[in-house]
């Protein structure tokens, strides 16, 4: 009967998701392999780091969103991938005012974990990679080394829904640039404890940016030298949400939205270049609006729709602050939601639309940090993101479905070097991170880990159906017991009891050995007794280097 009240609990619980970023693909893939090289690390070894450190954002079983069977799994996830921290709820915070997950789900927050940056946790994957001498998991493990700076100071369970993007732009303003800088020492602290553990064969030894070679410099140095380039310094603060492509497209991209509901007037589209360069989108829009004919835009329909007084007389207009000051207000009511805001004293979050606004400014962070790729290591990369990263694409992961492999964009340049994960590599990072975030049931299952996974995923998509409350629930426990009578030699209960420990009572506390890396004399001893074991071999290294 226990058994069978944990198996209810486990399909009861509703699958959510809840928005949660973190630094995007111009910095764990391309930032990441900059780092790689810079640190010494020859390009084809940078290349498989970048992407496993990317690849966290990628697949459906580590991404930041999605929520597998139960919420508290998605938020140990979310704590353990991308919002490392420990719990702040105490003895001391007993009796705080009781706190949702999220007021629609009910689901309350029994303990509180504030992320924090180079957080003990943050290493755990990296470090356990180190000890199993598995680069994939090594390489992964920094991207929550990452995200521990980008979303420091906000709560694991909520994520940063209410900031949005701004915590993942590292331009933002000076603050993130300084953050983003003690994340990139962090981050080459751990590649030199990388580029220890690999053979001579995967080190560059020709790059060098003073008189010693980059690969015999220590963590400390190689971000000395790398914050200070002045390169890396103008792209990492070039202001992206003023460069003249962004905000053109931004816009135009309001002011077409504007004109379909009659906001805007037809005609308006050559007073969309009145603007000056290194204006951000609100200031643009405001230069715009002064020289667009009073007739073409219908102030009292904008105003009335976003919930201010219709009144434009001129004893209103002069009493909030002249016909200026209105005329921004009502581009701020135009722009506000879909185009980001620059922060402020008044101004910290916001609501952003994840559409073409936002994919123009990503392609453009993409753009500067492959630019400074090209300048840095003649190298022309580009990323090609997974495109299996749901929950049916998990499943044709998990089963090898050819429809699974990756699919190659056509090249634009025939010397762009196109960057992604096979299907098998697919599966074993599914297989591994499952593995990490359920230790106990992991082990147990072993050879029917597969199966495990593609069961899963069903339920999954099952529990999000249109079909009734009661069809779900039978339904789950059908597939259920199912998949308990298939002949196999794993105990169905043994199973679902390893995986409710594993959510809530695996990995509570970081491991005490999770910061030796950081100290030389630590690494070194890590390495010379054998506790870090090499992360590839010669004749591995040669694969890559002669496929």
């Amino acid at each position: 009967m226990k058994a069978l009240l944990k198996l209810t609990s486990v399909v009861v619980l509703l699958l959510g998701s809840i928005s949660a970023h973190s630094y995007d693909l111009d910095t764990h893939f391309y930032g990441t392999y900059v780092k790689a090289r810079f640190a010494g690390i020859r390009h084809e070894v940078a290349l498989k780091i970048a992407t496993a450190t990317q690849w966290m954002d990628e697949s459906y079983i580590s991404d930041p969103v999605s929520m597998i069977l139960l919420p508290d799994v998605g938020i140990k996830k979310r704590r353990l991938l991308h919002f490392p921290a420990s719990r702040l709820a105490s003895k001391l915070t007993v009796s705080q005012l009781p706190t949702f997950l999220d007021p629609s789900s009910g689901v309350r927050l029994k303990t509180f974990t504030e992320t924090e940056a180079d957080h003990e946790f943050a290493t755990e994957m990296f470090t356990e990679g180190l000890t199993e001498g598995n680069l994939m998991k090594v390489a992964a493990g920094l991207h929550t080394l990452q995200d521990s700076f980008a979303h420091a100071g906000t709560i694991s369970e909520l994520g940063h829904a209410h900031f949005w993007h701004h915590p993942d732009r590292p331009f933002v303003d000076m603050q993130s640039v300084e953050k983003y800088f003690k994340m990139s020492r962090s981050v080459l602290r751990a590649m030199v404890a990388i580029r220890s553990l690999l053979p001579a064969s995967a080190i560059d030894m020709d790059l060098r940016y003073g008189d010693i070679p980059n690969y015999q410099l220590n963590g400390d140095r190689l971000a000395d030298i790398y914050e200070n380039l002045s390169d890396v310094k103008a792209t990492v603060s070039r202001q992206i949400l003023k460069d003249p492509r962004y905000v053109r497209f931004a816009l135009e991209n309001v002011f077409k939205r504007a004109n379909q509901v009659k906001y805007v007037a037809n005609g308006y589209e050559p007073y969309l270049n009145n603007f000056t360069s290194g204006q951000d989108t609100y200031e643009a829009a405001a230069s715009v609006i002064k020289t667009l004919p009073p007739q073409m835009i219908d102030l009292r329909a904008v105003m009335k729709d976003t919930g201010y007084p219709t009144d434009l007389s001129s004893e209103y207009i002069l009493s909030m602050g002249g016909l200026t000051s209105f005329l921004n207000r009502a581009v701020m009511n135009l722009l506000s939601g879909i185009v980001p805001r620059p922060l402020d004293s008044y101004h910290r979050f916001e609501k952003e639309e994840d559409g073409p606004i936002w994919i123009k400014e990503l392609d453009l962070r993409v753009a500067n940090m492959r630019a400074m790729v090209h300048r840095m290591f003649q190298k022309d990369i580009f990323f090609v993101a997974n495109n299996t990263n749901n929950e049916t694409g998990f499943m044709r992961e998990m089963t090898k479905d050819v429809s699974a492999n990756p699919r190659l964009p056509r090249r634009q340049n025939v010397n762009t070097e196109l960057v992604t994960y096979s299907l098998n590599e697919k599966k074993e990072f599914n297989l591994m991170i499952f593995a990490f975030l359920f230790p106990k049931t992991s082990d147990y299952l072993k050879d029917d880990m597969d199966r495990g996974l593609q069961f899963i995923a069903s339920a999954n998509q099952m529990l999000k159906s249109d079909r009734s409350y009661f069809s779900k629930i039978t339904g789950a426990l059908g597939m259920m017991l199912d998949r308990a009578n298939m002949g196999s030699n794993v105990s169905f209960r043994q199973t679902i009891s390893n995986a409710h420990e594993d959510i809530y009572r695996a990995r509570l506390v970081p491991n005490s050995t999770n910061r030796y890396y950081v100290v030389p004399s630590l690494l070194q001893k890590q390495v010379r007794t054998g506790v870090f074991k090499p992360l590839l071999s010669n004749q591995e290294i040669d694969k890559l280097l002669y496929p």
